[in-house]
């Protein structure tokens, strides 16, 4: 349970020091100018001792006192302005779990409908057999693969360079996508908005560490990042070349999967 104690700051350990100061001085006054002596006096004979008390408490004592509630004053503003200082830091938090309670749901709506886009994928093969949800980017996967290395591998030596056969392996990559374009955009589309809401959060919130952006790619499969990242590579969807600057979408990728690795292998076979 924490402390409800506080330090004393500086302002308040001088305003009670000079209390105490005049609370002493006043004592001392009282004793010198032997007070209880001269009140059992008569009248006449009294050498105006109140008085001169009197101006002697008004001088010192109601000064160190004056200047006492002068100190005090100042404590009280720096504990109202302490006290404003957490409101403020209390308020902060609770805006931003609000923010980040409304963006989780918004979230997750998203998420849900990601993963209904993907399950409403399907492609045929030759053999009219249906290639569904997350399958899809696998058959899609070894259709660019399967005609980009059949045409290479039937090319002569001397035709193949690195500008040849990047270019052909886009022009297959694009081919297929052009191919599956309706299916896919959807997807696509969905993921960019997805991505655009995390970095709108992500700025807002001030978040750098937020947890969506790494919950969002830890969804991804290897054949999902391939066609991501060649969308990204061949400018077919500009946004994901954003989205890999701020976010490290592809970090996870394996190196096999990407154009560059895939044209120096047919190089080398």
């Amino acid at each position: 349970m924490p402390s409800t104690k506080h330090k004393l700051s500086r302002y308040e350990i001088t305003g009670y020091a000079l209390i105490l100061v005049g609370a002493v001085v006043l004592v001392w006054g009282t004793i010198k100018f032997n007070l209880a002596e001269e009140l059992y006096l008569d009248p006449a004979d009294r050498e105006g001792v109140f008085g001169q008390y009197g101006e002697f408490i008004g001088g010192i004592v109601g000064s160190l006192w004056a200047l006492a509630g002068v100190f005090l004053f100042f404590a009280t503003l720096t504990y109202q302005k302490r006290e404003f200082e957490l409101q403020r830091f209390e308020l902060h938090k609770t805006q931003k779990i609000f923010q980040q309670q409304n963006f989780s749901t918004l979230y997750i709506s998203f998420i849900q409908k990601h993963n209904d886009i993907i399950d409403s994928l399907t492609a045929y093969d030759i053999n009219e057999s249906a290639w569904r949800g997350s399958n899809f980017f696998v058959f899609f996967q070894e259709k660019v693969l399967t005609s980009f290395v059949q045409k290479v591998r039937a090319m002569e030596p001397e035709e193949k360079s690195v500008q040849r056969l990047e270019h052909l392996f886009e022009e297959y990559f694009t081919y297929h996508f052009s191919f599956y374009q309706n299916s896919l955009n959807p997807y696509l589309k969905n993921l960019s908005v997805l991505f655009k809401l995390i970095q709108k959060y992500r700025t807002e919130a001030q978040d750098e560490g937020e947890y969506y952006s790494f919950i969002t790619k830890a969804s991804f499969t290897q054949s999902e990042l391939f066609l991501i990242y060649h969308v990204a590579q061949f400018n077919l969807l500009q946004e994901f070349s954003a989205f890999d600057n701020a976010f490290d979408v592809f970090e996870d990728m394996t190196e096999t999967y990407k154009v560059d690795y895939i044209v120096a292998k047919e190089l080398q076979a």
